[in-house]
C-alpha cells in the first residue's frame, strides 16, 4: 500500500471499522509521519441504537459488536520503542447520543440489573440533567496502538497500548503520547462521548457518533512504558461539588460506596428510581481517590455537581 500524504491541504479521512485489536491486521491507511487524519465513528453501540430505541432493545445489544474501532492507521517511521504522539485537533459530535445500563456492566452493576436507555439532542452545546444544563465536552474514549502480543484483544479493554482508556479530558487541544511496539503502530481509535463524569461510574457516558481530526507525529526512540497525556481542565468550569466519601481497606469497595451514596441522595432529591440517578452518574459524577496513604482505610470520593442539590430543598436519602 503506498503513503497517503496528508499536510494542512489534505485530511486522510477513515471509516474503516475492526472490531479488536490485533497486530496482525492490515492498515485502512498509509500515512506519513505528521500527517493529519480525522476519524469517522459510529457510536459505542456500533449503530444497533438510535434516538428511538428503548430498555429493551439496550436489553438485547450484542456485546461483541460493541465498542467499533476506527483504523488501523499505519504512521511511517514508526518502530517499536519510538514514541507516537497524537494531537486531538477537532471532534465533531453527531446530531444525537445516548446513555443508559447495560446489563452486567458498570461499578454497580449488580445492584443495577434492569436495563435503562435515554437519548439526547446534540444539536445544541448542552443537554439537560434534572433540569441543569451541562455543556457538551466531546472526547474520545478509545484511542490506542496495537499491543505487542500477538493475537485479538477486546476493544473494551484498556492496556498499556492505550484503547478504551475513556479519560474525559482527551478531547480538543489534547495530546496523548501512546508507546510504540508494533512497526507502524498502527493506531486505532473510537468510542466518541458528548459528556462523560470521571469514571464513566455507570459504564456510559453519553455515547455518540462522532468524527475526530488527530494530527500524528512520530517521536523516536523516546520510550515509554504507557500512554501519557498533555490536557486542559479549563473547558470543565464546574466548581462547586457535594462529595460523598467510600472510606475501609479496599480501594474497589470504598469506591462502590462512594457511588452508592450519591446514587441514594440524588434518587432522594429528585424523586427518581435509584438506577436513574446512577445513570447520571456516568455523564456527570466524578470518581476521586482523596486519600491512599494512611492504612488501613482509604478514602474515595464521588463527586457531585452541587448545583444538582440546589435545584430543590436538599434530601441527604437518609
Amino acid at each position: 500500500m503506498k503513503p497517503t500524504q496528508a499536510n494542512g491541504m489534505r485530511c486522510v479521512h477513515c471509516t474503516s471499522l475492526h472490531p479488536h485489536w490485533d497486530r496482525s491486521l492490515p492498515p485502512a491507511h498509509v500515512v506519513a509521519d505528521g500527517a493529519v487524519i480525522s476519524m469517522g465513528c459510529p457510536d459505542a453501540s456500533n449503530g444497533l441504537l438510535g434516538p428511538n430505541s428503548t430498555a429493551h432493545d439496550i436489553a438485547q445489544i450484542d456485546f461483541g459488536m460493541l465498542d467499533p474501532l476506527c483504523g488501523p492507521i499505519h504512521v511511517e517511521g514508526a518502530e517499536p520503542g519510538d514514541v507516537l504522539q497524537v494531537d486531538v485537533l477537532d471532534i465533531e459530535l453527531g446530531s444525537w447520543g445516548w446513555t443508559g445500563l447495560l446489563k452486567g456492566f458498570g461499578l454497580l452493576a449488580d445492584e443495577f440489573p434492569q436495563s435503562y436507555f435515554r437519548s439526547f439532542d446534540l444539536t445544541r452545546p448542552e443537554v439537560d440533567v434534572f433540569g441543569c444544563a451541562f455543556a457538551l465536552r466531546p472526547m474520545m474514549g478509545v484511542l490506542g496502538v496495537a499491543p505487542a502480543a500477538p493475537g485479538a484483544f477486546a476493544s473494551i479493554t484498556p492496556t498499556n497500548a492505550g484503547g478504551n482508556i475513556d479519560v474525559r479530558y482527551l478531547g480538543a487541544g489534547s495530546t496523548i503520547y501512546l508507546p510504540v511496539f508494533n512497526t507502524g503502530a498502527l493506531l486505532s481509535g473510537g468510542d466518541g462521548h458528548a459528556l462523560q463524569g470521571e469514571g464513566e461510574i455507570s459504564g456510559t457516558a453519553i455515547e455518540a457518533p462522532m468524527t475526530a481530526t488527530l494530527r500524528l507525529k512520530v517521536l523516536k526512540q523516546q520510550k515509554l512504558a504507557a500512554p501519557v497525556l498533555d490536557f486542559s481542565t479549563a473547558p470543565y468550569g464546574e466548581t462547586e461539588y457535594r462529595d460523598f466519601l467510600g472510606i475501609g481497606p479496599d480501594l474497589f469497595h470504598a469506591a462502590r460506596d462512594a457511588t452508592r451514596y450519591a446514587v441514594d441522595a440524588l434518587a432522594a432529591h429528585f424523586k427518581v428510581e435509584p438506577f436513574e440517578a446512577y445513570a447520571v452518574l456516568g455523564m456527570v459524577g466524578e470518581l476521586r481517590i482523596h486519600e491512599i496513604v494512611d492504612q488501613p482505610n482509604w478514602v474515595v470520593g464521588c463527586m457531585v455537581p452541587r448545583r444538582l442539590f440546589q435545584s430543590r430543598a436538599f434530601s441527604s436519602g437518609a
